[in-house]
């Protein structure tokens, strides 16, 4: 009340209206500006304090579920390297479903964790939003000050006042609202900054949720695979054994049927028997040190081998980034961008990957010349299936596959898929994926070549 006081006395004291009143109105401002941001951090400062507790509490869930699911994986590696029997092959499906069960719980967790950070984030942006609007209209009431004093001339000041202190007192507080509009503007540029960050994990956050959920729904579906194998397997041997090793021997004696699966390559005319296939596979490894099998299994999730390229365009689904790349390849290939295929656009993401191989324009580029020396393709096409194999075969040997050990291809086949995140555990399926689908493979392989 002090300062309304003073504000009606201003008759008083020798001072003009106008004197009092931008003295008030830069009390005024001072306040505003020591008090919102200490307003605000409270809030924010109290939020953060609850979601804080609330991922410490998460992450240690998160913590012990790894460690259990690491205990599984673990035993499941002994059993596949073991020879066949109806007792084992039944503990092995029994571990991969508790891991998976396992599983949906982790990513149900970190899911709740990302749901923390997405609710204080959205929080922080609003703060944000709030503190650079309230800096917006003390900037404006700083400019219309600065304003009044741009239509006064320093005779006009001078005239004005009856001290030439006060003439000089009224040039330092010109001075004064200089530097607190240049103060204003640099905040706003730096919340500007902030909020642009805040917003971009918060995208990202909000991707990585809805990752999350399609890989929940796809390991409920791998549990009922497995459980489904498990029935069929005890229905078919009545759980014995002798019944069992007679299954075994009767898929032993199928290699022509392997021999003879086809693989249709969508797009590029022609068809892929598992033979061929294996025999590319084999030529990559000779010069890679990438096991064949692991090969095939990359590839067959990536793209069954060829017959999935993607029904994508370059122009709709392929990051803006990536365009001169791709249209360099397909230059140098003389073939029609507009034709060739590549993946969609998904909900995760960018599309654009091209091949059988399934990589990015950039990327290819940075093999280009690799492939080129090792299948003799000059240039070498993404759509071409052996120089595909080839450039996945080295992109998997440079990420440390070629020492054939399990836990170096598990995790070349994770870089391959995720690169630099490839140590997010919900993506910790796809590994395992590459590694199971590996042994089936390896398995008809040694089929092959024992005949």
């Amino acid at each position: 009340m002090y300062i309304f006081k003073q504000f009606g006395s201003f008759e008083n004291s020798g001072r003009t209206r106008k004197d009092v009143f931008s003295g008030f109105f830069c009390s005024l401002i001072v306040f505003c500006l020591l008090a919102a941001p200490v307003i605000v951090w409270s809030a924010g400062e109290e939020n953060e304090n609850g979601a804080n507790e609330l991922r410490a509490e998460l992450n240690a869930q998160i913590e012990q579920l790894s460690k259990e699911i690491e205990k599984y994986r673990e035993s499941i590696k002994p059993i596949q390297g073991q020879s066949k029997s109806l007792e084992g092959e039944i503990g092995l499906l029994d571990k991969q479903i508790k891991t998976f069960e396992l599983e949906i719980k982790r990513i149900q967790l970190i899911i709740g964790s990302l749901e923390s950070d997405i609710s204080a984030a959205e929080l922080g942006v609003q703060g944000l939003e709030q503190q650079a609007e309230d800096e917006k209209v003390i900037l404006g009431a700083l400019i219309r000050e600065m304003y009044k004093y741009d239509e006064t001339s320093f005779l006009e000041i001078m005239l004005v006042k009856d001290k030439l202190s006060d003439f000089f007192s009224e040039l330092e507080s010109l001075e004064n609202l200089q530097v607190e509009i240049q103060k204003s503007l640099e905040k706003i540029n730096v919340l500007k900054g902030q909020l642009t960050t805040i917003i971009d994990d918060l995208e990202e956050n909000k991707n990585e949720m809805i990752a999350l959920r399609a890989v929940q729904e796809t390991q409920k579906y791998s549990i009922e695979k497995k459980k489904k194998e498990r029935k069929d397997l005890l229905s078919e041997t009545k759980g014995q054994e002798y019944l069992y090793q007679r299954l075994v021997k009767n898929k032993q004696a199928d290699i022509n049927t392997i021999k003879s699966q086809l693989y249709i390559l969508q797009g590029m005319g022609g068809s892929l028997k598992f033979e061929n296939a294996l025999n590319i596979a084999e030529f990559a490894s000779a010069v890679t040190g990438v096991r064949p099998a692991l090969l095939l299994a990359l590839l067959s999730k990536e793209s069954g081998w060829g017959a999935n390229v993607g029904t994508g365009t370059w122009r709709t689904d392929m990051k803006a980034n990536q365009h001169s790349a791709y249209l360099a390849i397909c230059e140098k290939l003389q073939l029609n961008p507009d034709l060739m295929p590549v993946s969609k656009r998904a909900w995760y993401g960018w599309g654009g990957a091209m091949g059988p191989a399934q990589f990015l324009p950039k990327t290819w580029l940075g093999y280009e010349s690799r492939i080129s020396s090792i299948t003799g393709h000059n240039p070498p096409s993404p759509w071409d299936i052996e120089d595909a194999f080839v450039a996945a075969a080295l992109y998997l040997a440079n990420a440390g596959a070629s020492s054939q050990a399990y836990n170096a291809e598990w995790k070349a086949a994770m870089i391959y898929l995720a690169g630099g995140n490839w140590q997010k555990s919900y993506l910790r399926f796809y590994g395992d994926n590459i590694m199971d689908l590996a042994a089936i493979l390896q398995e008809q392989i040694n089929l092959i070549k024992q005949k």
